[in-house]
């Protein structure tokens, strides 16, 4: 049996998945809990029971919220085209800091690949897309800046999953005929969904720049084609 220290929860999984779950669990068990605890389980008599039944509970919960939740990425790549796209006309979402950061993580993305492609071979490049790459290589070669980029994503899937949160909020409190808090629940979808795209933009940006960042610096090489031949054929 694993010693506590030795139980491993990254930032991911702490905030995409238990921290959705959890507040899941909390919102939904006054709707559904009398539904499922004493019809389909036993209700847990001790404290303790009760705590482990609700991590049950928010753990399995926020892994179908995530599930889920990652329906809404191609949402975000047809709005993020449709916003980088030059023909776009103008309005409220087609604002000075959107286009600014849109034509930033393109020409970074643009640079980064151009770096990728020069790393790995013609049939290497169709196996990873440039930010999988991009953060490989930060997560093997520069730790510091992988976090740096995995504290970006936690937060975009934390408000990715709470986006589907509040929309399984505001059905459960309209089951109830609770319509305040159904309309606010709702109403939350949206800057849940904003922030989620704004937090995910970023990542992939900061990914780039460090890749680029470190090229500069000369940390990215190719390794010679004669190293390579050197290799044992059985090497792992």
């Amino acid at each position: 049996m694993p010693k506590p220290s030795e139980l491993y929860l990254g930032v991911l999984d702490f905030f995409a998945v238990i921290l959705p779950g959890a507040i899941a669990a909390a919102i939904l068990q006054q709707a559904l809990g009398a539904a499922v605890f004493g019809s389909l389980m036993t209700v847990p008599k001790s404290e303790t029971a009760q705590w482990a039944a609700f991590l049950m509970s928010a753990y399995l919960l926020g892994h179908l919220i995530f599930l889920v939740g990652s329906y809404l990425d191609p949402v975000y790549d047809g709005l993020r085209k449709r916003l980088s796209a030059k023909e776009q006309p103008g309005g409220l979402l087609r604002s000075t800091a959107i286009q600014e950061s849109l034509e930033k993580n393109q020409e970074a993305y643009v640079r980064a690949t151009a770096i990728r492609n020069s790393l790995l071979a013609p049939e290497d490049q169709q196996a990873v897309n440039s930010f999988q790459w991009a953060r490989a290589v930060l997560v093997s070669k520069c730790p510091a800046a992988a976090a740096d980029v995995q504290r970006l994503e936690a937060d975009s899937k934390f408000f990715r999953s709470f986006v589907m949160v509040s929309i399984f909020t505001g059905i459960a409190c309209l089951m109830q005929a609770r319509l305040i808090e159904a309309a606010v629940a709702f109403v939350l979808v949206i800057p849940c969904f904003a922030r989620y795209c704004e937090r995910r933009l970023k990542s992939t940006t900061q990914a780039y720049i460090h890749i680029l960042t470190m090229n500069g610096l000369g940390e990215l090489t190719r390794q010679p084609e004669e190293t390579k031949a050197a290799l044992p054929l059985d090497a792992a």
